[in-house]
């Protein structure tokens, strides 16, 4: 049984306030204090290299969607010519009468050509390109591909996380704060990520899909970003890596976006050196005014575990 991203996000959001990006200490995360951005890789900027992944949807199956598709902007176009005639008002410019032979010869024709000859027709008279749905479920990888993702994870307090993503203990810790209103709580841009063995499946009713209306007149038909099946590939990740307790804050496409959520604490790792962290508590003084708490990781006495300390902010380096 698949879980879907939203049942997750239902379940477990409401207990976690802060969710944490661990960052090595470089020109990059200084960035995340002096633009107040944060950078969503896309897939294949990812270190899984299953990231986005489905199981293959049967040809046959996208053929019939495909066929649907067309059958029903055939059916649409020629139920709004024959609405035309019958009220005797125009059709695309055409009068009832010439709507009427139009549709005659129209009906004539085989159905790939009544196809792209009504697409035509539209174009010619419109300026407008209908959407081709060949293009919807063959360009379904493209998309997935261009998914803006940044992972966080539920705790600041995971040595191997300390060690891939931390500069080994020698970065620090983001905290982003969950709140109604911001991306981290919007259950659309905030996926709790799904641990399994087994790719995810496309849903055999479908997908949900959009169409977007472009400057140049053409219309892109498309899977919508909040579809069930596409937010499962985004989110779906082996079980080796469930050790991340990984959250992904995502948006259509990669690139640069504000935070998230407002940056409510940093984490210094337990091998953070002392000018390092003047260094981010600087960034935070000249480009943070908001309260941000201080915490450091320390070791736990008589035993190779960690723990975390909070600092004031002015005497946060010791």
């Amino acid at each position: 049984m698949q879980v879907t991203v939203k049942e997750n996000l239902k379940a477990y959001l409401v207990n976690i306030m802060i969710l944490y990006k661990y960052r090595e200490d470089n020109e990059n995360t200084e960035k995340i204090f002096t633009d107040k951005k944060v950078w969503l890789s896309n897939a294949l900027g990812l270190n899984d290299p299953f990231e986005c992944s489905i199981q293959e949807i049967a040809k046959d199956w996208i053929n019939n969607k495909i066929l649907e598709s067309k059958q029903g902007h055939i059916s649409g176009f020629v139920h709004s010519a024959q609405m035309s005639i019958n009220k005797r008002s125009d059709f695309y410019g055409l009068t009832p009468k010439q709507t009427k032979e139009y549709l005659k010869k129209f009906l004539k024709r085989d159905f790939g050509h009544q196809y792209e000859s009504s697409r035509d027709f539209i174009t010619r008279k419109t300026g407008r390109i209908t959407s081709n749905p060949n293009n919807t479920y063959m360009n379904f990888d493209k998309q997935l591909n261009e998914v803006g993702i940044f992972s966080l994870s539920e705790t600041s307090l995971d040595q191997l996380m300390w060690s891939h993503y931390g500069g080994n203990s020698k970065g620090i810790a983001l905290g982003f704060e969950v709140k109604k209103g911001n991306k981290l709580a919007n259950k659309d841009h905030c996926l709790k990520v799904n641990y399994s063995d087994i790719l995810p499946k496309h849903n055999p009713d479908g997908f949900l899909v959009q169409v977007d209306f472009m400057a140049t007149g053409e219309n892109i038909q498309r899977i919508c970003f909040n579809d069930p099946t596409l937010q499962l590939a985004i989110a779906t990740k082996p079980t080796c890596w469930s050790y991340e307790r990984e959250w992904r804050y995502v948006e259509e496409k990669s690139g640069l976006y504000n935070y998230p959520g407002k940056l409510k604490e940093i984490v210094f790792g337990l091998n953070c050196k002392q000018d390092v962290r003047q260094k981010y508590l600087k960034l935070i003084s000249n480009h943070l005014p908001e309260n941000i708490e201080i915490y450091e990781i320390t070791n736990e006495p008589n035993t190779n575990q960690i723990n975390r300390k909070k600092l004031p902010l002015a005497g946060a380096v010791l």
